[in-house]
């Protein structure tokens, strides 16, 4: 009897590390792979996952977010946020900046101010927002607006892991600022204990000279 019950333990734990394997932490194992048109990795792309079920958008709380000015420049050059967030605007700089935007989802200006001031911005539509310095033409950042929290950009080797994803469908899309021109997004069912693994070819521009610099 004793040989018998420890033989069903034994079982028992087995089958339990086999579950925890591919159980629903195994659904988490979502990776997204960004080419461009020659194949090559490319770093900073904006990868997002948004569901048809809104409870499925809201991963983490990320209602603020910093776009900083520092050495005349904005950092980071890209900044992706959830719709309603908002952006604080800290200027490091011994020297004052005038940060504006006419992108239509969100057009705005800070006149002139200095490193004892710290602007903030609410972001309420999604889309693209250029950011300009009216001071220093070299300056130039973006603020990607999205209807969800599940966003990560990409690394230099090109992907993107989502650690948080819950099961269920969802509509896969890339951006990046130097994009041709936009690739369709894909449609994906996110299944517990299943690992996903998505792929984007996106067609890059060359990167363009430093503003003000002349060509």
């Amino acid at each position: 009897m004793k040989r018998l019950r420890r033989a069903l333990l034994c079982y028992l734990s087995v089958c339990g590390a086999v579950l925890g394997q591919t159980g629903p932490a195994a659904a988490n194992e979502v990776t997204v792979a960004v080419v461009d048109d020659t194949g090559a990795a490319v770093p900073d792309a904006v990868v997002s996952f948004t569901s048809p079920d809104p409870a499925l958008n809201v991963a983490a709380e990320r209602r603020q977010a910093i776009m900083v000015q520092q050495n005349k420049e904005f950092a980071p050059h890209i900044l992706p946020v959830r719709t309603g967030a908002t952006v604080r605007f800290p200027n490091r700089d011994e020297f004052r900046h005038s940060v504006y935007s006419f992108s239509k989802p969100k057009i705005f200006q800070f006149n002139l101010y200095g490193g004892d001031e710290e602007k903030k911005e609410v972001f309420d539509k999604p889309g693209v927002v250029a950011l300009g310095c009216n001071i220093h033409d070299n300056m130039l950042a973006y603020i990607y607006v999205l209807d969800t929290d599940n966003f990560a950009q990409t690394g230099e080797d090109g992907a993107a892991g989502f650690g948080t994803l819950r099961p269920g469908r969802y509509n896969v899309a890339v951006w990046h600022p130097r994009q041709r021109a936009e690739v369709p997004a894909q449609d994906v069912a996110l299944v517990a204990g299943q690992a996903l693994t998505v792929s984007f070819r996106l067609p890059l521009k060359p990167p363009a000279p430093p503003r003000g610099v002349p060509q």
